[in-house]
């Protein structure tokens, strides 16, 4: 269960439209949240303007929002939560870069965790290669239990190998 991360359809009309939506005016809690909504396909956009809280005109475009965004300026708060901008905690930029790469998802991911797979595979092999050439090189005047030994290692490396190569091929 959730093994595998939740991904939009990056190509859909609703998913493009969902991602090109605005929120200014909005505290860095209630962003969050809505960032969340659109991250995992939650986000339900208006399909009327609907009524502002405070001027009571139909000028609340944005979903989510109570207030609409000239009352929002005018009283400076959040338009969300009513939140006053004096009381809004410092937002790290850095994050939110982060949070839309994450938003969009890549390819490249999952090459990189195939890559990372292969690279242990063969970090593994040499390590075992390495240990087999030092009871090789340890001595010539190894004993029958020794040999016994390193044909053990040597047996079990292989097939080690041979399963990881396996499972990263999705067993063909």
């Amino acid at each position: 269960q959730n093994r595998v991360a939740f991904k939009h359809n990056k190509h859909s009309k609703r998913t493009k439209q969902i991602q090109g939506i605005s929120h200014d005016g909005l505290c860095p809690k209630c962003r969050g949240i809505i960032k969340w909504r659109k991250k995992y396909r939650k986000y339900k956009p208006l399909k009327a303007p609907k009524r502002c809280g405070s001027c009571q005109k139909k000028k609340i475009v944005r979903a989510y929002h109570t207030i609409c965004h000239d009352c929002c300026n005018k009283k400076q708060v959040c338009a969300k939560c009513l939140l006053p901008r004096s009381e809004w905690k410092l937002e790290n930029e850095e994050d939110e870069d982060i949070d839309e790469e994450n938003i969009d998802y890549d390819a490249s991911e999952e090459l990189d965790s195939k890559e990372s797979k292969e690279k242990k595979r063969k970090e593994m092999k040499e390590t075992k290669e390495a240990e087999i050439l030092e009871l090789n090189a340890a001595g010539s005047a190894q004993t029958g239990k020794e040999k016994e030994k390193i044909d053990i290692i040597q047996s079990v490396t292989e097939s080690k190998v041979s399963n990881i190569v396996k499972v990263n091929s999705g067993g063909q």
